[in-house]
């Protein structure tokens, strides 16, 4: 299950991002899903409160299968030293600043991301991508804005040419807040599009096959 751009937290829509959160939850269960990407912004600001945050990662604790989260451009709670206590055992927390892998040995896969402390322009999500690992699935996961033509004056770029270059089987994007397939070179890779707000919602599962490769599908969360 690859989700991102919650929001929890938001002052514009703040039950309707939790329920999203809910949804994507239960969508996670019911696709018997092997382990769950959030690819950024799954809080929405530093203020959320610690009832808030503690319930969130009380639900992902309850999932039972891993959870890596990669914190995005809102994400001050997971960045900016914030008690968040204790994570839950099978939650993982990307937060070195160059970038870092996760390896889920029981499922075969290796997740790496970079997270946003720095939203500006000159910030890469993609820089310092390891090479794919030798055995096992590797996924990459990324919070930023892809452009065909970048634009000088746009945070967190992602251009076309990164894509096409990277290591990973799937590259799980965040930031768009609606699904968008912006694949090259034979590289997958997709925004999930967000489980709440005002565009249609939805998160997307990527089905790895040794046999038939990487597929993607977008679910609409009604």
């Amino acid at each position: 299950m690859h989700t991102s751009d919650l929001h929890i937290g938001t002052d514009i829509y703040p039950d309707e991002a939790l329920q999203g959160f809910e949804s994507m939850l239960e969508l996670s269960r019911s696709t018997a899903s092997d382990a769950v990407l959030i690819a950024g912004d799954l809080f929405d600001h530093h203020r959320v409160p610690k009832r808030i945050v503690d319930q969130v990662m009380g639900d992902l604790g309850d999932l039972e299968l891993p959870v890596v989260i990669l914190p995005g451009n809102h994400d001050a709670v997971l960045k900016d030293d914030i008690d968040i206590g204790n994570l839950p055992a099978n939650v993982s927390l990307i937060t070195r600043p160059e970038g870092q892998s996760v390896t889920l040995e029981q499922i075969g896969l290796t997740i790496w991301g970079r997270p946003v402390f720095n939203h500006v322009p000159s910030f890469s999500p993609l820089e310092g991508m390891p090479d794919r690992p030798s055995g096992g699935w590797f996924v990459a996961m990324a919070h930023g804005l892809f452009m065909e033509e970048v634009d000088p004056m746009r945070s967190s770029p992602i251009t076309p040419e990164e894509v096409a270059a990277a290591t990973c089987h799937y590259l799980a994007l965040g930031h768009v807040h609606v699904y968008r397939d912006v694949s090259k070179n034979g590289i997958p890779a997709h925004y999930s599009g967000a489980p709440s707000g005002s565009q249609t919602k939805t998160v997307a599962v990527v089905d790895l096959d040794p046999a038939d490769g990487v597929s993607v599908l977008p679910l609409e969360i009604k």
